[in-house]
């Protein structure tokens, strides 16, 4: 401990820059784990819109016959007290022990998720959300904070009057999943909600998780990104406690050959390496608590956490004062072995053997194995060879890392000029694995970066753009995807009294789709398979409503009625949607190809039923007035099941580009997950680039001396040392970028044939700029460290 605390100015020094370097990786660790437990802390959260405890399955008896529902239905009967046109027998539910009507739907605002439920207590005990210790009343509701503040801001046609009654309180914490998510509970008499259909008379409300279809992923994402900002910490917490590594190891040399014992060596360089490593973990835990309110901030999954759920907890601080301090001690001890078993080998250094062209073969396998992925079809089987390619690939940049530093520094010994560049050049070609060590994670990121950058904008993009843009703002409604028995659209009556309102709105053009009549007798909600030879209605849609869709299609002179494919215009995947779909009756969503139909010439639509509506609007704000209007007066009422679900079986007032935002979400937030984890990475790397600078420049002190003492001028040590850095951080990075550009080209032209590459240049050139401009002030600020060093007065001392 003498030692560590009093050895002199270097003693101290090292000890400072270890324990800095080491409270930087630290407080990162601790922000990863922090969004890690707050995201656990959501995935838990109890799922009450998940598919409650409904009444016991009545049988025949009861004359509640039909098929299973979605939210748990029995396969032999509906719950007791529904009937069969979806609406509920109050006093029967109540018999058959049911506590509350519950009726749970989802809307949207400007493309934002709103969860809406209504609900009616039957009895005193009626289940409540978490956190809530009673029902709204009939004519009251709650709403979530981001909603009431909605409220008080937008005009009451756009939102407020799609809920009946007035606001009595704010939905607590316990049942949000975040402090943006838009939600509200309103209550009702038992006699108003009964008669609503898709209504449900439920005992208790669900105690399950949400699970999403990307919850897996993302507790893998944070696992990998886990990883993935481990690996630079360590080696930049490593390099910090391995700071002036060769002095040391002349010094403990020196200490074995006076008959210190290996045992005492060790206690001496675990003690070292062990008080700097906690000081910093100290250190760092008083920098995570210091900015813990942005880390509360940070957007990783497409939604804030709330604040106080985002914390590492007792057992992440125990963590780190206890595992990083004896990690450092043990990579200390383990650092020694040369010294330990050979005193003398300390003096006795070789150039390590040349690299070959070799190190390019797995690049060049994993890029091979790519392509090869993104052609096979898409199925667990291409899943399982696209994560290896990847992963490959990766390591195959890693890999090259310094075949591509060894071969930059030869052509830089053969272009440039002066003592700066011949000894920049000699250092890289004679250690190229060391040097490429500092910038590897920098590469990593770059790479990471540079594939994000070229395939996640493109998928997104894609889904709103080309043909599908005219109808990125049009709304869609389906009224024939209840379950409830005879729910076949609106009626012509219903239809015309709709249409009618809707064309009275300024702004607001809606494009009806009718069904013919099936004349077959199947009920699709009675359980049976169609008959043989059954074919689905025809949909026809007026060419006089069709014309302010042109994207639909058009109808040829002197017709007034055309066939549409209404099916293809409700499909989750937009890439899929093709177009036009007017004069065909189906289209094949993989080719395209359709199935030519024609409107017989006297069909007559006002006697048809609507089964597809579609609102065009002129600006936003009439689209909600639309939306508020069609939510009020011919709502789409289906019960909705698991919320992983509802995106895709929503067929209530959607946009096309609502649509597409749901999966659209899903990418951005793996987008955003990525470059969260790319932009830690550089940071790390950053910092792992300048401790491995100043060591570097510490180890070296002596040559550095006596070259100025022969006559070398600062100027070109400072060149030296500058080279030394930049030359493979741009090499290896632009090798990085090029491959993971290539990669994100194939994947786009493979996957999705007819889209092109949506490359954000601009984003992307200024990004890498910052990048390079950052890792380069970095290489540049120890150039001041350099000068102090090797001033002459500390010659003698050498």
């Amino acid at each position: 401990m003498r030692l560590t605390l009093r050895g002199g100015r270097e003693a101290v020094i090292r000890l400072v820059v270890t324990s800095l370097a080491v409270a930087v990786g630290v407080a990162v660790m601790l922000g990863v784990f922090s969004l890690f437990n707050a995201y656990q802390g959501t995935t838990n959260r109890q799922c009450w819109e998940c598919s409650p405890s409904m009444t016991a399955a009545a049988g025949p008896a009861d004359g509640a016959t039909g098929p299973a529902r979605p939210g748990g239905r029995n396969e032999q009967g509906m719950p007791a007290g529904m009937k069969a046109d979806g609406t509920v027998d109050v006093a029967v539910a109540k018999q058959a022990g049911a506590k509350e009507l519950w009726n749970f739907s989802q809307d949207f605002y400007q493309g934002t998720e709103l969860r809406r439920l209504d609900v009616a207590a039957l009895t005193a005990d009626a289940p409540t959300l978490p956190g809530m210790t009673t029902v709204p009343a009939p004519g009251e509701y709650y709403v979530s904070p981001a909603l009431a503040h909605l409220l008080t801001t937008v005009p009451s046609d756009e939102l407020g009057d799609r809920f009946p009654g007035h606001q009595v309180g704010v939905i607590p914490r316990a049942a949000l999943y975040s402090p943006d998510e838009l939600a509200v509970v309103i209550g009702h008499t038992p006699e108003d909600l009964a008669g609503r259909q898709a209504t449900e008379p439920i005992t208790a409300i669900s105690t399950a998780k949400e699970v999403k279809g990307t919850t897996t992923i993302y507790r893998f994402a944070f696992a990998f990104g886990t990883v993935a900002l481990l690996l630079p910490i360590v080696i930049m917490v490593g390099t910090a406690t391995r700071l002036s590594a060769a002095r040391r190891e002349e010094r403990y040399a020196a200490m074995r050959l006076v008959g210190a014992t290996p045992r005492q060596v060790a206690a001496v360089a675990s003690v070292e390496s062990f008080v700097g490593a906690a000081l910093g973990s100290v250190l760092g835990i008083g920098v995570y608590l210091a900015v813990s309110s942005q880390v509360a901030k940070v957007n990783v999954t497409g939604t804030r956490f709330f604040p106080a759920e985002v914390s590492p907890g007792l057992l992440g601080y125990l963590g780190v004062l206890i595992l990083v301090p004896a990690l450092a001690a043990l990579a200390a001890v383990r650092s020694l072995r040369r010294v330990r078993y050979d005193p003398l080998a300390v003096a006795r250094k070789a150039t390590p053997k040349s690299l070959t062209a070799k190190r390019l073969i797995p690049l060049a396998l994993g890029m091979a194995l790519f392509v090869v992925a993104v052609s096979l079809p898409a199925n667990d089987n291409a899943d399982g060879v696209v994560y290896p390619s990847l992963i490959l690939t990766m390591w195959g940049v890693v890999f090259a890392g310094p075949w591509v530093t060894m071969w930059s520094s030869r052509l830089l010994a053969r272009i440039g000029g002066g003592a700066a560049t011949t000894l920049a050049a000699r250092r890289l070609a004679d250690d190229p694995r060391a040097t490429f060590r500092t910038v590897a994670g920098v590469t990593v990121a770059v790479f990471v970066g540079t594939a994000v950058a070229g395939v996640l904008p493109t998928a997104v993009s894609a889904q709103t753009s080309g043909q599908r843009a005219p109808l990125t703002d049009v709304l869609r409604l389906r009224y024939d995807m209840s379950s409830v028995a005879g729910s076949g659209g609106l009626t012509p009556a219903q239809a015309a009294a709709t249409l009618h309102d809707l064309r009275a709105m300024p702004g607001v053009t809606p494009i009806p789709i009718y069904v013919t009549a099936d004349t077959s007798g199947w009920d699709p909600v009675g359980g049976t398979p169609p008959p043989i030879g059954w074919t689905p209605p025809a949909d026809y849609v007026s060419c006089a409503d069709a014309a302010a869709l042109p994207v639909l299609g058009s109808c040829p002179p002197g017709q007034g009625v055309s066939a549409i494919a209404a099916d293809e215009l409700f499909i989750d995947n937009p890439l899929m949607l093709h177009l036009p779909v007017m004069g065909f009756s189906q289209i094949d969503r993989v080719s395209g190809s359709g199935v030519a139909a024609s409107a017989p010439a006297d069909v007559d639509l006002s006697k048809l039923d609507v089964t597809t509506l579609m609102v065009a609007a002129s600006n936003p704000a009439v689209l909600e007035r639309a939306r508020t209007y069609l939510d009020l007066h011919a709502p789409v009422l289906i019960g909705l099941g698991s919320p992983d679900q509802w995106s895709t079986n929503a067929a209530g007032p959607m946009t096309f580009g609502e649509v597409a935002s749901v999966r659209g979400e899903q990418l951005a937030a793996a987008q955003q997950m990525i470059m969260f984890v790319v932009g830690l990475t550089l940071f790390v790397a950053g910092c792992g680039l300048a401790v491995a600078t100043a060591g570097s420049l510490v180890e070296r002190k002596r040559p550095f001396t006596l070259l100025r003492l022969t006559g070398t001028q600062i100027a070109v040590l400072r060149r030296v040392v500058f080279l030394e850095s930049a030359l493979p951080l741009v090499a290896v990075s632009a090798m990085a970028g090029l491959a993971a550009y290539a990669m994100a080209l194939i994947a786009v032209r493979s996957l999705a044939k007819g889209v092109s590459m949506s490359f954000p240049l601009a984003t992307y050139s200024v990004s890498v700029s910052v990048v390079v401009v950052a890792a380069m002030a970095v290489i540049l600020g120890s150039m001041t460290f350099l000068n102090r060093m090797t001033r002459s007065e500390y010659a003698r001392f050498e």
